[in-house]
């Protein structure tokens, strides 16, 4: 995208989303512009009726009127200055929103790929370097104070020049050589330093992973334990301190202290000419005294007004470059490709059959799952099995269209996944994930996953996820925030505590396939025997599919899968699989029961 294009789609993202940020912003460049000109002007004026000997009421009333003129203006500016600021706040979180937004509506493959994780980066990136609406209307403000400036400071010179003839002058082409000379070598060094800060910034993103990491959220109190435990303290702090930030601090500092110097210098010669210039013109008798006011105050004000426009503008387009990625964000396709078929109520209880499934995530040498094919019939109880890697999880991802397979197909009632309705098929699943989050929210709207719920159904399913009695010991019940992210008073709850809610969740949702991958991972012995024990009256006459590194736990499943490096290698009940001699299943049975007998004894 070019920069011109990608500076218009900014500016008119931020019209779209808040105009009175971009219109505050205009009429607050404007009147801060014109407030200085008019008191240059009214300073002239006043002179030259003092000279002219005018009369007293007449030179009154002028400096009443242009006294109330600026204060007029004046009012308004702080007016919309100080008005001003919570829309371009507000701007900048409407399109951080559609950011998020975007995060939350893009299919979950398409989340997932190392291109998006990518994109997201550099978007991390350009915003620690300032970027979006927040830093573009003030930026587009100063870019018409630079216009508005240069325009009215040459207006007001012109009828300066055309007094007593003093442009036809060769000394007046000399001067006007000099400020143009002045001021372009003021923004050809702007310029300069601005790009050679970008570059410094540029190199310095590319060796600095670990500090932006960290700065960006890596270390929380919860990681607090760990730092602690391995003193890692010496670590983190050379990894936020790192030498390239120090350098690139130096560089710029440099940099600055030399453009500082050099616009010091040729202001100081433009205003030392401009002085000389008038005074010397002034004394042949070419100007008046308020022509000579006038003069040196349009001729600073048409210089600085250049360099401000020169200075906001490259600040403005390196704004809109930072700005691309978000856009690009923005604008990514949603890849994964939504049915047209409404689901009927008896679709979602239908029989799952995967027949020659294979799928290999992006960059991998060897897929996740191979020629997978097994059914599923209404109301059944499956248990997964494997070892770590084996392609379990990947299974329900693809089983819950979380990713679309490579080869082969997933039925669903006899019709492929694919030409359902994407929102209705994901409605048919309740998943507790191995790695499942919870929200720094209030319990309830955890459960429920929405403000507007059911307390009594969120109350009667987290009894039934066996964590009924920590509720009780809530003060604040199911408003009771999880975690300190958001509230002081939250509660910080255990792995175990989590996995409950987690499968609570699951229940509230009360769609007719179940699956629990890893439910009892982090449960105490009691709890997990009180899952094992209920789980038929947890998950009722829904089809379950329950994913367990503890074989013992897979006992009361109609059927169990074996995988094995991405292939289904056995299925059958519990009693077949133990007396396959040689077979998987058996060897990952004798090795978690030989820690639970003792002297060829089973104990418990």
């Amino acid at each position: 995208m070019k920069k011109k294009n990608i500076l218009r789609t900014c500016l008119r993202e931020i019209w779209s989303c808040e105009p009175q940020s971009l219109q505050m912003a205009f009429f607050l460049g404007v009147t801060e512009t014109l407030i200085p000109l008019l008191s240059s002007l009214l300073s002239s004026l006043f002179v030259d009726g003092l000279e002219q000997g005018l009369a007293f009421g007449m030179l009154a009333g002028m400096a009443a009127a242009g006294v109330a003129v600026l204060f007029a203006m004046n009012a308004v500016r702080g007016k919309m200055e100080r008005s001003g600021l919570p829309h371009s706040e507000y701007c900048n979180d409407l399109v951080e929103w559609k950011f998020y937004e975007k995060s939350m509506g893009m299919n979950y493959a398409q989340a997932d790929s190392p291109e998006t994780a990518a994109l997201r980066a550099r978007i991390d990136n350009d915003y620690d370097w300032g970027c979006g609406a927040y830093f573009m209307v003030p930026q587009f403000q100063r870019c018409v104070n630079g216009v508005v400036g240069a325009v009215c400071a040459a207006l007001l010179l012109i009828p300066v020049f055309l007094q007593g003839g003093m442009w036809r002058h060769w000394s007046s082409f000399l001067f006007l050589l000099l400020v143009l000379a002045a001021t372009f070598c003021s923004i050809r060094s702007e310029k300069r330093t601005y790009d050679a800060e970008e570059a410094l910034r540029q190199e310095y993103d590319t060796k600095t992973s670990r500090s932006n990491y960290l700065m960006r959220g890596g270390i929380t109190y919860r990681e607090g334990k760990d730092i602690r435990i391995y003193r890692a303290q010496p670590m983190i702090k050379h990894a936020l301190r790192e030498e390239e930030r120090d350098r690139m601090v130096d560089g710029e500092s440099r940099l600055e202290r030399k453009a500082g110097l050099l616009d010091g210098s040729l202001s100081g010669l433009l205003m030392g000419g401009a002085y000389l210039f008038i005074v010397l013109r002034a004394l042949s008798g070419a100007l008046s005294a308020g022509s000579i006011v006038l003069f040196a105050a349009a001729v600073y004000r048409f210089s600085e007004s250049l360099k401000t426009l020169s200075k906001s503008a490259n600040e403005i387009r390196m704004n809109a470059r930072r700005m691309e990625s978000t856009f690009e964000y923005l604008a990514l396709p949603d890849q994964m490709e939504s049915g047209g078929v409404s689901m009927r109520p008896e679709d979602g209880c239908g029989a799952v059959e995967f027949q020659d499934v294979s799928y290999t995530y992006p960059g991998a040498a060897a897929p996740a799952l191979s020629h997978v094919s097994f059914r599923l019939e209404p109301g059944k109880k499956i248990a997964v099995v494997g070892m770590n890697g084996s392609g379990k999880t990947t299974m329900v991802k693809l089983l819950c269209r979380l990713y679309d397979p490579d080869g082969g197909q997933v039925l669903l009632n006899g019709r492929n996944v694919r030409e359902y309705d994407y929102e209705e098929y994901l409605r048919r699943f309740s998943v507790v994930f191995q790695d499942f989050q919870l929200l720094a929210l209030p319990l309830g709207e955890n459960v429920a996953c929405g403000k507007d719920y059911d307390a009594a159904r969120v109350q009667d399913c987290l009894e039934k996820a066996g964590f009924g009695k920590r509720l009780q010991r809530m003060k604040d019940g199911l408003s009771t925030f999880l975690y300190r992210n958001m509230d002081q008073e939250g509660v910080e709850i255990s792995g175990g505590e989590a996995q409950k809610i987690a499968l609570a969740r699951a229940l509230y949702k009360d769609a007719p396939i179940v699956v629990l991958d890893e439910p009892t991972a982090a449960l105490d012995p009691v709890s997990e025997h009180e899952v094992y024990s209920g789980f038929r009256n947890l998950v009722g006459g829904r089809t379950a599919i329950f994913i367990s590194h503890r074989l013992s736990s897979c006992r009361f499943c109609d059927e169990i899968l074996v995988f094995h490096q991405g292939e289904l290698v056995q299925r059958g009940s519990h009693e077949e699989l133990v007396k396959e001699e040689g077979g998987l299943y058996a060897s990952m049975w004798r090795a978690q029961a030989q820690y639970y007998e003792k002297d060829g004894v089973a104990v418990g």
